[in-house]
Order: structure tokens, then sequence, then C-alpha cells
């Protein structure tokens, strides 16, 4: 009887609710209802556009949120690393799961962004624009993102249903001709909405955000993508047109000539090893100082990051701790916290000791890129590293060969280790929370090989190559120089296709360059060369010494990951889970089938 009461009382309560009642405007909080109204509610939107972009929802396995360390796990250059526990890491670089829904957070990341776009772009028109230019930033940054967002979902996930409005849907995977197309066209009409702003004249502010130039770069990464695992000769656009290659080419040129942007002078300097010098530390790194190296930082003052993610202090254990930059703590070696200047880490991704061995010493690339923990006379490791004595807390897949780009950088001063980041931007010293470096997603350098393939010239790839001919002491001794790297006379696709293998190395690259290399019709050669970069690499797994057997790239997947099992339930059939990854067929990862 209470129960009907209850349920009666409630009918009586609610009938006599008026439609002004229901309809009250909430008087405490926003709501889509009532906001994107003023320019500031717009800029407060895409900040929350940009957050996704380092944030990390809750539920599946963290170093596969961020498209960036998926390309350098899943490629031919490195390895899953990790403690022993770490199985998610070396099941993403053997192509194997560990869990039906592993990815889902690059899923949901990606299209909360999206949705915050949508929001955007459907209000675009509300505001009070001060001018045109005003506006244009705003829509520029909001297509540029969503753009970037589905091109991320599409290199990792292949077909994804294409959500372009802010209301309820439950959609299929859309083919993926017309995703790309729905790509290219954001990415136009931002280069075409984004004033001309060139760096430099730009604010701090701006540090971070998307700009035309940044618009002008994606479009030709999607477009040499596309073309290249589709097979097809242009970007398709919603109205049946096409982006073409020569529109392509123009918009790199427009880049190149006005953009502002260019090659900094030492390649070296791009990095933040290249601060731990005798200036900023008082146990400088030794190869910075035989090098006279000094890092160019990231508040503006390197011509040569176009694109960058950013992060900040606020990283605690009682708000989020991906306020800092995990990609770092993920990449930093084991055990060996505040003990030198490269720092710890959780030891994913360590580097396949072929890539090393094919790298030709003249060009200081290599040592600018690698350290090495057993060469002491340039790095100044001594053998307290313990490489194939110290297990490094249970640490796998060691090779002695770790990339130096992106890691913990430690400095010595008052009587103390810390992170960089503890001393110039007053983090908090922890190793798993101090990582504050930018990841850069767009460098000034891969503008430059982007126009040598698409032309199918030398100048870009030459420009990159001169760079690389400095001074230096790696081999030592200090007062020798490599030999310059020769220009090229001619173009050839083999050359392109080194010169970014040895520049952009370690920049979240190498896979999607591989997978569109080879094509979705010669994904059995993709296969055959992941294997046979990997089969048989010495490796150091928890104290115990032996060979990587290679990885199970499987060609039916189409070099594409399971879509989370949870999403393709909750579509009740619509969506369609990738071939290869079906409950009872998707591999599962264990370390004794390695």
């Amino acid at each position: 009887m209470k129960k009907i009461f209850l349920l009666l009382f409630s009918v009586v309560v609610l009938a006599g609710c008026t439609e002004d009642f229901l309809d009250t405007v909430p008087l405490t909080s926003k709501t889509n209802n009532d906001f994107y109204q003023t320019v500031s509610d717009m800029e407060q939107g895409l900040t929350a556009a940009y957050q996704t972009l380092v944030d990390v929802p809750g539920g599946g396995w963290v170093i596969a949120c961020y498209p960036f360390a998926m390309s350098e796990i899943m490629s031919d250059e490195r390895f899953g690393g990790g403690g022993d526990n770490d199985r998610g890491v070396r099941a993403i670089c053997d192509f194997k799961i560990e869990g039906s829904d592993m990815f889902i957070f690059p899923w949901k990341r990606a299209y909360t962004g999206i949705y915050r776009c949508n929001m955007i772009l459907e209000n675009i028109d509300k505001p009070k624009w001060e001018s045109e230019a005003q506006k244009g930033k705003v829509e520029g940054q909001a297509r540029f993102l969503r753009a970037m967002m589905y091109f991320d979902l599409s290199r990792m996930f292949g077909e994804v249903p294409l959500i372009i409005e802010t209301k309820p849907q439950n959609l299929p995977k859309a083919p993926a001709a017309d995703t790309y197309a729905q790509i290219a066209a954001d990415l136009k009409a931002a280069i075409e909405a984004f004033p001309s702003v060139p760096y430099g004249v730009a604010t701090y502010s701006d540090l971070g955000r998307a700009n035309r130039w940044n618009a002008e770069a994606m479009m030709a990464r999607v477009f040499l993508f596309y073309t290249g695992y589709y097979g097809e000769d242009a970007l398709p656009l919603p109205d049946g047109g096409t982006v073409t290659k020569a529109e392509v080419v123009t918009w790199l040129e427009d880049c190149i000539d006005n953009s502002g942007y260019q090659l900094m002078p030492e390649f070296r300097n791009l990095w933040p090893y290249a601060l731990a010098n005798a200036t900023n530390s008082e146990k400088p790194y030794k190869y910075a100082v035989d090098n006279n190296l000094s890092w160019y930082g990231e508040e503006g003052t390197n011509a040569e990051t176009m694109f960058a993610l950013k992060f900040s202090t606020f990283a605690d254990w009682g708000t989020s701790i991906y306020y800092s930059n995990q990609m770092n703590l993920f990449f930093g070696w084991r055990q060996y916290s505040y003990k030198g200047a490269m720092g710890e880490g959780w030891g994913m991704g360590t580097v396949n000791k072929k890539l090393w061995d094919a790298w030709p010493d003249e060009d200081m690339r290599k040592r600018g890129s690698i350290c090495k923990v057993d060469d002491d006379a340039v790095e100044g490791i001594d053998a307290s590293y313990g490489l194939g004595v110290d297990t490094h807390d249970k640490q796998m897949d060691e090779t002695g060969y770790w990339q130096k780009k992106y890691r913990p950088i430690n400095l010595y001063n008052d009587g103390e280790w810390h992170n960089y980041s503890v001393e110039f931007y007053n983090a908090t010293r922890n190793f798993q929370l101090d990582n504050m470096q930018d990841i850069v997603l767009i460098r000034f350098a891969d503008v430059l090989l982007m126009h040598s393939e698409l032309t199918e010239t030398v100048d870009g790839i030459n420009q990159v190559r001169a760079r690389s001919s400095v001074p230096i002491a790696d081999p030592p001794p200090a007062t020798t120089t490599h030999p310059s790297l020769p220009p090229l006379a001619t173009y050839t696709l083999e050359a392109l296709k080194n010169e970014r293998r040895f520049e952009l190395a370690f920049e979240g690259v190498r896979y999607y360059d591989l997978m569109r290399w080879y094509g979705k019709n010669n994904l059995t050669g993709l296969e055959q060369h992941l294997e046979s970069a990997q089969n048989g690499v010495p490796t150091f797994n928890n104290g115990v010494w032996g060979v990587k057997k290679g990885v199970d790239f499987r060609p039916i997947t189409g070099g594409f990951i399971q879509i989370p099992n949870q999403e393709v339930q909750l579509s009740e059939g619509v969506l369609i889970q990738n071939p290869g990854w079906e409950p009872g067929v998707a591999p599962v990862y264990s370390f004794s089938a390695r």
C-alpha cells in the first residue's frame, strides 16, 4: 500500500506542475540551451575541446588513449616493454588484445571532442563577433580539431560512425570515403576561415592552438594517408568534388613561404635533454655538454613547432594525473629515478636494435635521438645502469637502446635530482606527475618532407639533411665533425622513406607511414616487414635474455585495432566489429605466447 500511495502522490504532484516550472532555466549552472551565446562562451567551449586531446576517460588501457603513442608501439622501431604486469602495452605491440574493451580510451576521448566541436559549429552564428577574423579563428579551430579527431579514429579503427550533429544518434560505420570527405571539407573550410597570421605575430595565448598553417599541413598528412592506403588519386569531398594533389601542394607552399615557421639551426636543441647542460645542472648531461647544446624551449621561441599538445602543473592524485605528460612517463626507463639526466618512467617503447644498426653513424640524428645505455663515452651513463644485470623493476623487452626525444629529463641542483619542469615550471617533484614537455604533433621538418614526397623533388629533403651536418662530438673526441650528409641529386621514394624514418623517429608517425606506403592491397607485405624487423632482436626480460619472436600482425584486420566491444553491444547490432577482432577470433596476449 505504501508503494501505491507514493506512486499516486507522485502522479498528482507532477500533474500539477506547469510547463513554466518544467522549463525553468538553471540559475547556478550553464547548459547547452543557455551557453554558446558570447565570444567568451565560445572560447571556453574551444578550451574544452582541446582538453580532450590530453584527457584520459575512465576504463581501458591508458597508453592506447594517445594516437601518438599507439603509432610508436605498433611500429617496427619499438617494442612494448614495461614491467612484467604491463601486458596491455605488449599486446598492442604484438597486435593482440588484453580484454575486449582495451581501446575504449581513444574511442571515448575522440567522440567527446567531436561532440564539443559539433556544439561550437552548430552555434557559431550566435555570438556577436567583433570581426569575421575573430569568428574565423574560432570556427577554424573547431573544424581543425574535428578533422584531426576523425583522422585519428580513422587511422586507428578504420571505418567509424560519422557524427557531425549533437542530436542523439545510433549510427553504423560510415564508408571510409565519406569520413575522409568530411575531414577534407573541415580542413578546407578551416584554411579558408583562419586569418593568415604568420608565426611570430601570434600571441603567447596562441601556443597550443591551431591556425591556418596547421590546417594546411594536416591536409597534406590526410591526403598522403588516404591516397596511399586506399589507392586513390585524390581526397573526396561531400559535394562530390575532390581535393587534388595540386591543391595540397599549393597549400603546403603557402605554409612554407608565408607561415613564418622554419627549421631551427640545431636538431638536438629541439629536445629537452639539451637543457641538461652546465648552465642549468650541477651534474650536466655529458652529451649536452660535449655538443654545446641549449634547448630552444616550448614557450614560443621554437619556430619549428607548429602544433603541440600542452600540459600543465595541475596534475595531482586528487584531480587528474593526466594534466601532466603521461607519454613521457610511459617512455622513461624503469627504477632509475633521479639518478641522472635521463629520468624514470614505466619502461615502455624500448627501441629496436635494428633501427640503430640501420642508421648511418655519420648522421648526427642517430645519437641525437637514441640513448645507448652502455655508450659511456658519449652518454656519460656509467655501469651503474646494469644492462643485463639489473632487472630494473621487472623491465621487459630491454634492449639497451632508448629514445630520448620524449622522456623524463632531470637536472641536479640544490643537492637533488628533479625533473626540469620542477625548476622551470614549479611542478611537484614526483616522477609520475612532473613531466610537462610538449608533445609536438606537427613539426615544420615534416612539412618539407611531405612537400618533397608530393612533388617528387629533393629540395625539402635536402633542407632537412643539411641541418644534420654540424660540428658534434659523437663519436668523440669533441674536435671531430661529422661528414656532411650529401644533398640528393635525384628524388626517389626510398630516399624519402629513409629521411622520414631518421628525421621523424619516435614522433608518432612511423606506423601510419608504413600503413600508407604498403597500402590496403599489400598488407601481406606490411606483415612480412614487421615480422622481419622485430624477429630475433636480443631482449632482456625481467632478468632473462632471449630474442623477440616478432609480431602477430594479421592482414585481415586492415592494420586497424579492435572497436571496443561495449560500443558494439550498446549499438544493438548497428555497429559491426572490425574483421579479425570478433569475440573468439581476436588473439589474446599472454607472455608465454611471445
